[in-house]
This record gives structure tokens, sequence and C-alpha cells, in this order.
């Protein structure tokens, strides 16, 4: 959604997502959104970054979506 954050006009706001302090989209523990089913990850959830952020945090983000989806993952745990 852009390499320096979200952008809010359009897609974002017509969902309704909520964003935090930084303006950056406000997502759980798990990466969903206050929207039952939406994830977000990377520069949207960090804002600017580097690209091994936005690269470690796909990967949890796709866990969670798996397990959303499945009930379950087989995809590795994130690394602390």
């Amino acid at each position: 959604m852009g390499f320096t954050g979200p952008v809010r006009n359009g897609f974002l706001d017509s969902l309704g997502v909520n964003y935090d302090a930084r303006g950056c989209v406000s997502v759980n523990e798990n990466f969903m959104t206050n929207l039952d089913g939406v994830f977000a990850g990377g520069d949207t959830k960090r804002g600017a970054s580097l690209i091994v952020w936005a690269i470690a945090e796909g990967r949890s983000c796709a866990r969670s979506i798996d397990e959303y989806l499945m009930g379950r993952s087989n995809l590795p745990a994130p690394v602390a």
C-alpha cells in the first residue's frame, strides 16, 4: 500500500480500518486489523522500515492468515 506507510485515501479508508498514533494500520498480535479477516503487515503496519522487517512480518502474517482460514497452521512459527 506504499513505501512510506499506508495510503489512507481510497481503499483503506473505504474499508474502515483503524490507524495507530503514527498513522499506520492498527493490528492485533495476529496482524489482524479491527475488521474480521483483514490483515496488514510491513510498511502498512510499521511505516517505512527495512525490508527484513517486512519479510519477517509477511511470514508471521501468512501464518496468522493460515490459522484464521484453516484453524491451524503448519507454517513455521515466527522467530523472536
